[in-house]
């Protein structure tokens, strides 16, 4: 299964017996079967016509807009789930206090565990004092995950954990650009811009991984609700944030992949991918979800594929009460997958 991503601006897209077709003005773009497309992005000024927009629910393919930077405007859907007594389970997991803050507390050991050894296998292959220093440090914090009786007394310890992983990270940027501190919105250098462009994307995939579980992705156990935020999609996010974006933008960036021309610099609104950067992105960045690989030997699968047993997962907490299990980068002698660029 593939996606589609339409980023030229003023491209139209239409329904042609079972197949898409995005066209601007007389040039055909693209053209694709329904049956081969399992999500649609959308970037900047992009039309759907009606017929596609019905088309694209009926046969269950979601289809996300964002803006040219890569913000989440919304996402078209196919109906809900019919299992109402599933959302009425997670409405009261919701509720149950000690439910979510054990929950909470394997989500977060998932993204302060995976941001350590993110650092370790860079110190690893380019040895750094600082690095080094940063991995103990968010250890410790790991370590004292254990310690808080409340979501805000968790999230005070992710917060000091991501501190000190971003004050290193800049450690592990080796090319022309250059990392200094965490910018959001808008982005203030080209690697920031990278990261939020990539979470994003990451976000919008666990969107549609935790409704195809027939879970309200505006639910969450880590996440607070908050008005138009889809909190469990952003649960599931910390874990994933290493082993897929952040690596990835640091391949791309270190091999080169990307320079500094991929990018402009829009003063108050921040540095941004343009129009080639976006592309060459989105081809790593689909190539990294779809390629298959296998860990310790087991089955080999695709990250999107993981992203679904992981929704099941959650799925299973809300359902049973189970244990969490959050999803873990390789340590010791096993090997992280590989990503479509070489090495990191």
């Amino acid at each position: 299964m593939s996606s589609l991503y339409v980023q030229q601006q003023g491209a139209v897209i239409r329904r042609a017996g079972k197949r898409l077709i995005v066209r601007r003005g007389e040039e055909t773009l693209q053209a694709m079967r329904m049956r081969d497309l399992e999500r649609v992005a959308l970037f900047g000024s992009v039309e759907l016509s009606a017929p596609a927009a019905i088309a694209l629910m009926e046969a269950g393919i979601e289809t996300v807009f964002l803006s040219l930077g890569g913000r989440f405007r919304g996402r078209l859907a196919p109906a809900e789930g019919k299992n109402v007594f599933l959302r009425q389970a997670q409405f009261r997991a919701y509720d149950d206090a000690n439910l979510r803050l054990r929950t909470a507390r394997a989500l977060l050991n998932g993204k302060i565990c995976n941001s350590r050894r993110l650092l370790q296998r860079h110190h690893q292959k380019h040895p750094s004092a600082s690095l080094e220093q940063a991995a103990a440090e968010l250890e410790k914090r790991r370590e004292q995950l254990q310690q808080p009786s409340s979501l805000d007394g968790l999230l005070g310890v992710e917060g000091a954990a991501a501190h000190a992983y971003f004050a290193a990270f800049g450690g592990m940027v080796r090319s022309e650009f250059a990392f200094t501190v965490r910018s959001r919105r808008p982005p203030r250098d080209a690697v920031n811009a990278l990261l939020s462009f990539g979470y994003t994307l990451l976000a919008t995939e666990l969107t549609g991984a935790v409704a195809a579980e027939g879970l309200d992705p505006a639910v969450g156990l880590l996440h607070h609700l908050d008005y138009g935020r889809p909190s469990l999609a952003l649960d599931l996010l910390e874990e994933f944030r290493q082993p897929v974006v952040d690596r990835l933008v640091l391949s791309l960036i270190n091999r080169r992949v990307l320079r500094q021309e991929h990018f402009e610099d829009r003063g108050q609104g921040g540095v941004l991918l343009n129009d080639a950067g976006r592309r060459r992105f989105l081809e790593f960045y689909y190539r990294t979800l779809e390629t298959p690989f296998s860990e310790n030997g087991q089955q080999r699968m695709t990250y999107r594929e993981i992203f679904q047993r992981q929704a099941r997962g959650l799925r299973a907490v809300i359902e049973n009460q189970a244990s969490y299990t959050p999803y873990l980068l390789p340590t010791g002698g096993a090997r992280a997958p590989a990503l479509p660029v070489e090495g990191e």
